[in-house]
């Protein structure tokens, strides 16, 4: 087992899914879960170390300096969305799972819902797997990927960025009788907001750098610098919350619909997640 494996399942994190289980009937659950992930984790890593060491780093992404996003790179997104699309359905079963039921009784219901949060775990794990190799398959970066989930999904298609089935049921179940109790770690709609906001932040400042060197994109460059000069006076505000400039949206128009059918609240704090930013958890009480 390697050594990031070994910090994984001791609790150390590298940003994927740790379990803390507090029910004893769920040990041999949890057992058999860490057996599996190990793999899963190390395919996952190894794709992911793999992209980095071809693209960069999510944020040192640079958008196209004429704002649009090209056809072939609208494509090649859609192509890793339907790609990932058994994983994306896998892990909204999972999320769904979690959902206290009408007329359950608290002790199955509980026993229920940490059974699905357990096989909740590995099935992320999955997803973060497939993602990466899917990219390393369709020949887009992190950081690209990243961009264009961003633009398309929040900036043009108006998805909040915090926007999590997992936390509605999470505050459905706080207000249920269950025996079972759920928290996750690292996943909560703030952080994830603020997540992308620097990510998306780092390359929108990368872009500026590039458009001051380029005399004949003074339109883009003026939308960047004043948006720029909006995020710096607002610590909170999402790069152009209000609106996407259209300079931005030309030609995806003829992707609306895939791009709609595409995105899922339910994947949606999952779809970004990098294993080594740190760790990830759900504790069962």
């Amino acid at each position: 087992m390697s050594n990031t494996t070994t910090k994984v399942l001791a609790g150390c994190g590298v940003g994927c899914l740790l379990f803390a289980l507090a029910l004893g009937g769920l040990a041999w659950m949890g057992y058999r879960w860490a057996k599996t992930a190990a793999e899963v984790i190390e395919a996952a890593e190894r794709a992911e170390d793999r992209l980095e060491l071809e693209y960069g780093l999510v944020r040192e992404f640079t958008p196209p300096v004429d704002g649009r996003i090209a056809a072939d790179r609208v494509e090649a997104f859609l192509a890793v969305r339907e790609l990932m699309a058994p994983q994306r359905t896998a892990l909204i079963e999972s999320v769904e799972a979690l959902a206290p039921a009408d007329g359950e009784g608290s002790v199955v219901g509980g026993l229920r819902a940490a059974r699905a949060g357990i096989s909740m775990a590995p099935r992320v794990l999955e997803f973060a797997r497939a993602r990466n190799e899917t990219l390393l398959e369709v020949g887009m970066g992190p950081g690209e990927y990243a961009w264009i989930y961003w633009l398309t999904y929040h900036a043009w298609l108006g998805h909040p960025a915090g926007e999590s089935l997992m936390s509605d049921i999470m505050e459905a179940r706080s207000e249920s009788d269950g025996s079972v109790q759920m928290h996750f770690q690292g996943m909560d709609t703030e952080q994830i907001t603020r997540q992308l906001r620097r990510d998306v932040l780092a390359m929108l400042r990368n872009l500026e750098q590039k458009l001051i060197a380029d005399p004949e994109r003074t339109e883009v460059r003026d939308l960047v610098a004043t948006e720029l000069a909006a995020i710096d006076a607002d610590s909170q505000r999402m790069p152009w919350a209000d609106g996407l400039p259209e300079v931005f949206a030309v030609g995806l128009d003829p992707y609306r619909d895939r791009l709609e059918a595409s995105y899922s609240p339910g994947t949606n704090p999952f779809e970004l997640l990098e294993l080594d930013s740190g760790p990830h958890g759900v504790t069962l009480e």
